[in-house]
This record gives C-alpha cells, structure tokens and sequence, in this order.
C-alpha cells in the first residue's frame, strides 16, 4: 500500500525542513485569509468508477445504497450528471480546474500533467477565503508539491492485495485479505471524521474526500459480498458493440469480453455493487452522521460524484477506456445542504464536471470566474425550474489504436508471456493519445467525433443507453450537422 500523510502544515514543516517546505508554500498566493465563520464548510466527495446509475434511488435492482438514496431524498439528485473524460485523471482535474480535459491537456491517465499551483483551481476560492483545507484519498489530480502545501492531507492507493498480477482475467473480482477496518474505505472516513472534530468553530474547512472504490478489482467484506446472489444479478439490456462502433468491437475482443460467461458477469456485478455499497454508501453515512453528531450540518455543504462509470455489464463488458459512451461518462451527482439549497428535488437537467467549481463558489458566496467552462447549478439547487432541450455538454478523450495485425497473433488468456496481466497491456496499447475524440450531447442526442474512425450519432431519447449508430442516416443530418459545430466550436482540430 502507498500511504503519504501530513495532519497539520506545521509537522510538514517539521519532517521536511524549513527552506523546503518555505519553498513549497510558497506556492499558495500571498493572500491575507479572511476570517468568516458565517461561510458554508464544504465537504466534496469522489469516489471512483461508479456508474450514474448504481444507486437504488435510481432505480437500479441489483443497488443497495441506503445512505445515498437518503441523501438524495434530502438533498438534490441531479439525474443526469455527466464527466468531462471517461477515465480518472482527466476527469478529476477537469472538476478542480474548470477546463475540459482538451483545455487542461490531459486527455488519457498517461501521462497525466496534474495541477501544479493553486491560482486558478476551485482549491484558490477557498484558500483566500480563510478555509482550512484538507486531502484525504485518491490523488490522482494535484503535483506532490501542491498537495504538500495544503493544511491537512493523507494521500492513499488501494490496497496492495487489490493489485493485478499476470493471472488474473479483465473481469476481476478480490476477496478481502486484511482486516476491514485496515482496509483503506474505513480509513478515509476515520480520518475524515476527525479532520471534521479538530476544525475550530471560527474557520470554516473544505474537504474532499476521495474513495478508491468500486475501482477494479471490485471488493468488499464478505458480510457486504453475501447479501448480493449472483442468481439474482439483473444483467443490462445488450447491445452488441459493434452496433456503436467497430473501434469497441475490436477493444471488447482484444479484451477478451467476448469470451465472457453470464456467471462471469453476474459475479462481477455482485462485487462491484458490494463494493459501492460497503466503499461508498456505508462511508458517506458515517460523515454525513458525524457531521450531524457535531452539529454542522446546517452550514456544510456536500457534494457527492464519481470521477467516471463503469461499463459493468453493458455490451457484455466491464472496466473503462478511452470511449465516451454514457456508460462511462453518466456519474451519480448529489448536493446536500440544509439552508442553503432545497431538498427533495430530482433534477433532470443536464449536469457536468465542470459545472462543481462554479457551483461550489457560487453556493460559498463568491463570482464565479467567467472564464471556466461550466457554469454554476445554484439556479437548479435553489428550485429554479428550466426546460432546455438544446443545452450541450461536452467530454474529450485521446485514444490509440491496436497494432496492425493483432487479431493475427493475439495475447493467450492464461498464462501471459510477461508479469503483467494481458488486460493491462491491451490498455496500454490503446491509451495513447495518439487520436483525439470529443462528444456533444444534448438530452435527447449524443454525437461522437472520432478523428480516425467514422462519427457516431445516437439518439439517446432519455436514457443512457446507445444502441444504433445513426451517423450516416441523412433523415439526422440536421442533427448531426448542429452537434458537430458545437464540438468543432469548443475544440477545433
């Protein structure tokens, strides 16, 4: 396991030396704190790879999500929420930077450019503000440096037993090898909630929170893992890959999702939703009932989301890549805060990344810059009704392409020829942003821009689902024609 802590910036300075740590800081604006105790604290939750429609509020029968259902009912559940980039990296960055992933540059998870300074970040709002800022979790978005400066962060991966060795097949599952309290959920809620005691009254703080799960291999304990029978597994409607594209075919066969039995899917799906259960749910609870137990509810913010999906069971696949499917992209997104928002709303508008950063410093108080790509919810967080067909939000990735040939000689499923899983080295192969792709999606249609392979149309008619591509349909040429400006208007190759 990788563990990297600081409690406090003062034992920073102590473990690492003054001039360095001098150095470090120095990073942060010069910037006289403001002392506002009337400001909302902020409590900014991601997990990883939880598909938007993995919640029982959703109306998912294989979900069990108490904790989240409930923070739904009391808060606002944005039912169409989406990422900006279908894997971890480009995603997390693009919520704390504003940018879509083209915009930032970094389109895939290698290599990754992360944040390097706070000017400019939704981290600058708060730090100006007077805000204690802390870290706990998954990195994957700040340098080290930055996240070294901040007040308090404990940066954690997963576990070491969760690591993939050559043996293992793409739709991997793992039982629980250490005791679950040392697993590192429990851990990142533990600290949480005491990094919510040692908060004084008179600042306030913005924590992110940043769960692993139900990132692969998909786990939970076996008291989570008993309650879901694999017999009782609704697997999703299929649709062949290749009525999308050819680019997915190929990928589910490098991938050996062709070889996949409905008992390998179903065990799957029974860890993955233990694991959003028991990883996620059972975690968010626990801080949302400390912050009860401390009397901070009525002046915190919660945001709950996912920094991508999963395909987990859709087309017959599992995992992500570089696709910008809905399966992939459509996140749970909630926001609870008594006081400051309403509760009990669903909201059917559409909802992206981007959107956290000028919502988070609207609802706090501040203007929002008018620069950043999204724009601020509060409207729909106030119980602003809207209808807006034609909104279009936007997601981009970078892809790269199988060898010439490689069907002709392709990877043995067991054993391997190196350490690596193959599934591994498939996703190393097609991971390079060699080739860009981009997506416009309104409510009802989504186009896809694929800059070697043809284009893809969908009408999405509501749902999350793609099930034709319509591209070449000259009934939709209006429709794909207005889609395809809007993407050539945001990013122009």
């Amino acid at each position: 396991m990788t563990e990297k802590s600081n409690l406090t910036r003062r034992n920073f300075i102590k473990t690492t030396g003054a001039a360095a740590a001098a150095g470090i800081i120095s990073a942060l604006p010069a910037v006289a704190r403001e002392n506002s105790s009337q400001r909302p604290n902020v409590v900014f939750i991601i997990c990883d790879q939880m598909r938007g429609d993995a919640m029982g509020c959703m109306g998912n029968p294989n979900a069990r999500t108490p904790n989240l259902d409930q923070l739904a009912k009391d808060g606002i559940l944005f039912e169409n929420a989406f990422a900006n980039g279908p894997v971890c990296v480009p995603s997390r960055i693009s919520i704390f930077s504003g940018q879509y992933p083209h915009q930032h540059g970094t389109l895939t998870n290698k290599p990754a450019k992360f944040i390097d300074k706070i000017d400019g970040s939704l981290l600058q709002h708060f730090h100006d503000h007077g805000y204690k800022i802390g870290w706990i979790g998954k990195n994957h978005t700040l340098t080290d440096s930055l996240i070294n400066s901040l007040d308090t962060w404990i940066e954690r991966k997963r576990e070491s037993f969760r690591r993939y060795n050559k043996y293992v097949p793409p739709w991997w599952h793992s039982d629980m090898l250490w005791p679950t309290e040392e697993c590192n959920a429990p851990r990142n809620t533990r600290d949480s909630i005491e990094f919510i005691k040692q908060c004084k009254s008179d600042q306030p703080f913005f924590l992110h929170i940043s769960y692993f799960d139900p990132h692969p291999a998909y786990f939970a304990p076996s008291e989570y893992v008993s309650k879901y029978c694999s017999r009782d597994i609704q697997l999703p409607e299929y649709v062949p890959p290749e009525n999308l594209s050819e680019r997915l075919a190929e990928h589910a066969r490098a991938m050996h999702f062709d070889r996949i039995r409905d008992s390998d899917l179903t065990e799957t799906m029974r860890y993955y939703h233990a694991s959003v259960e028991w990883g996620v749910d059972h975690q968010v609870g626990r801080v949302i009932e400390a912050l009860k137990e401390q009397g901070l509810m009525d002046n915190t913010i919660v945001v709950f989301t996912s920094d991508h999906g999963d395909f987990m069971g859709q087309h017959r696949m599992v995992r992500k890549g570089e696709y910008l499917y809905d399966a992939l992209l459509h996140v749970p997104m909630i926001w609870y805060a008594p006081g400051y928002i309403e509760s009990g709303l669903r909201v059917p508008n559409l909802a992206q990344g981007v959107d956290i950063f000028p919502t988070l410093v609207d609802l706090a108080g501040g203007a929002p810059d008018e620069n950043l790509s999204g724009r601020s919810l509060k409207p729909f967080l106030t119980g602003e009704p809207r209808e807006e067909p034609e909104y279009t939000i936007f997601a981009s990735t970078a892809y790269s392409e199988l060898p010439p040939n490689y069907f002709e000689d392709p990877e043995p499923f067991i054993p391997p020829k190196e350490e690596d899983p193959f599934h591994s080295r498939v996703q190393n192969l097609v991971s390079r942003p060699k080739q860009r792709c981009a997506m416009a999606r309104t409510r009802d249609w989504k186009l896809i821009l694929n800059e070697n392979r043809p284009p893809e149309l969908y009408h999405m008619n509501g749902g999350w689902i793609e099930r034709k591509n319509v591209a070449d349909n000259k009934e939709f040429a209006a429709i794909r024609g207005k889609l395809e400006n809007r993407i050539r208007e945001t990013w122009a190759w």
